[in-house]
């Protein structure tokens, strides 16, 4: 099955199962220039936690950031719907003897059970990438809320909804032609992935009650020189890596940046 036939599944569930039995995240993050967007992530999780911090990772994969988080917290719980990304996950954690994860096999919608004001630090990167409905956004969101502390974050990850035709053109030059394009709206088909302009990320956190406090071009220009970047000697990756950390905080280059990471606080 490619991505053609997967964004023809209505639901958001089931073509988020059937897509993670297809689509390997773990491969992209580990390319030279795949892994800027994780550098990137970890180094803003790292200044937010502590040997005493309890996490909440949503959207948790296949451990992406679960697994590196466990050493340097006390308590990581680990929501992932997919079966497969969650079957990784477990193999994962019994493979490297981790004892403080707790995974379990559930959405972002099936948050009832966690305690009020339990977690320190809240990660949403999954989700905003597969809810089509704004209803389960806002769900999402506030159950977020709910279960992180006064002082605590919650980091939310985007795709940039602008620069997705750049980086398809790169591959396709009748991109703009395909049925996942529409010409009359100017607007990508919000399958199999979920879109938002920087605005409308804004709009949505402050709307749920968030207050941002960084905005992060997560992979900054990372995909546009993607095949310049796998060529780069290893003095010349760490330089970049360097470079891109400087300046992916930096507004005027946030649109070149494929995803986009706000650190939030609640609001007053």
């Amino acid at each position: 099955m490619d991505f053609e036939q997967i964004s023809k599944i209505d639901d958001d569930f089931e073509r988020n199962e059937v897509l993670y039995n297809f689509f390997n995240e773990d491969e992209r993050l580990k390319s030279a220039w795949g892994k800027i967007e994780k550098i990137t992530t970890l180094r803003e999780i790292e200044e937010l936690v502590n040997s005493e911090s309890k996490v909440l990772d949503v959207g948790a994969a296949t451990g992406v950031y679960s697994i590196p988080m466990s050493s340097k917290v006390k308590e990581v719980v680990a929501i992932e719907p997919s079966s497969n990304n969650f079957k990784i996950l477990e193999s994962k954690i019994k493979e490297l003897g981790i004892k403080n994860i707790l995974a379990l096999n559930k959405s972002s919608m099936d948050m009832g059970e966690l305690e009020d004001k339990s977690f320190d630090l809240v990660l949403l990167f999954g989700p905003m990438y597969h809810l089509s409905e704004e209803k389960d956004r806002v769900f999402t969101l506030g159950q977020a809320k709910r279960v992180l502390k006064d002082k605590g974050h919650i980091l939310v990850a985007f795709i940039n909804h602008d620069m997705v035709p750049i980086i398809e053109t790169m591959n396709n030059p009748n991109f703009f032609t395909r049925e996942s394009y529409d010409p009359t709206s100017q607007r990508l088909v919000n399958r199999p992935f979920i879109f938002f302009t920087l605005a409308e990320c804004v709009d949505m956190l402050e709307n749920s009650g968030l207050m941002v406090e960084k905005k992060i071009a997560t992979d900054g220009l990372s995909e546009l020189l993607a095949s310049k970047i796998n060529e780069m000697s290893g003095a010349a990756y760490k330089n970049y890596i360097e470079w891109h950390l400087a300046h992916c905080e930096k507004e005027e280059l946030l649109g070149a940046s494929s995803h986009f990471l706000f650190v939030c606080k609640k609001g007053d």
